[in-house]
C-alpha cells in the first residue's frame, strides 16, 4: 500500500538502541515515550484546555517543521551522494572506509528519524485542524497535544544532536 508508514516507524525505533550492548535502549524509550505520557497525563489530571489559537499556532508551527524537515533531508542525501577518494595507503583507506562507514549508519539513521519527525507532525497537524474546525469540551485532546509537542521536541533534540556530528565530521573530513 503507498501509505503504508510502518516501516518509517519501525526504523525510527531501530534507532533506540544501546550501540555499547547493541540492544534497546530502555532509557531512550524513557525519554522519549513515557516522560511525553507523564506530562500528557499530568495535564489531563489538571483539566488544561487549549483555545482555537493555540490549534491555529500548533498548525502553523508543525506545518513549517514539515517543510523544514524535508529539506534537511535534501541536504542529508547530497551528503549521502558525495564521492571520496580513496587514499593509495592501505592504512589511510581503511580508516577512511570505516569512516564512511560510520557516516553511511548516522545517515540512515538520520534519515529514519526525520521521517519520523515528519509523521508526527502529520498526526499534530491533522489533531490541530479537527481541533481549531471542532471545539472538543474534553481535556483529552490538549493532553494528547501535550504528549505530541513534549515527543516532537524530545525526539528534535536527538535529531538534532545526530546532524550535529554528521556536519562536524563532514567539516572536519573536508578537504577544503
Amino acid at each position: 500500500m503507498k501509505i503504508n508508514v510502518s516501516s518509517i516507524v519501525r526504523d525510527h525505533f531501530e534507532t533506540l538502541y544501546d550501540s555499547r550492548r547493541n540492544s534497546a535502549s530502555l532509557s531512550d524509550v524513557a525519554i522519549f515515550y513515557i516522560v511525553p505520557v507523564i506530562a500528557a497525563v499530568s495535564s489531563y489530571y489538571f483539566q488544561m484546555k487549549l483555545d482555537a489559537n493555540a490549534y491555529n499556532i500548533s498548525v502553523t508551527f508543525f506545518g513549517i517543521f514539515i517543510a523544514l524537515i524535508l529539506n534537511i533531508q535534501v541536504a542529508m542525501f547530497s551528503i549521502f551522494q558525495r564521492k571520496w577518494e580513496m587514499p593509495s595507503d592501505k592504512r589511510v583507506a581503511a580508516s577512511l572506509a570505516n569512516t564512511l562507514a560510520d557516516r553511511k549508519t548516522l545517515l540512515i539513521e538520520l534519515n529514519a528519524n526525520l521521517s519520523y519527525l515528519i509523521l508526527v507532525c502529520c498526526v499534530a497537524l491533522v489533531l490541530s485542524l479537527l481541533s481549531f474546525i471542532r471545539s472538543f469540551d474534553n481535556c483529552v485532546i490538549p493532553a494528547a497535544m501535550v504528549f505530541i509537542y513534549a515527543h516532537f521536541l524530545l525526539t528534535l533534540l536527538m535529531v538534532v544532536k545526530r546532524a550535529h556530528a554528521l556536519f562536524h565530521k563532514e567539516y572536519r573530513d573536508s578537504p577544503n
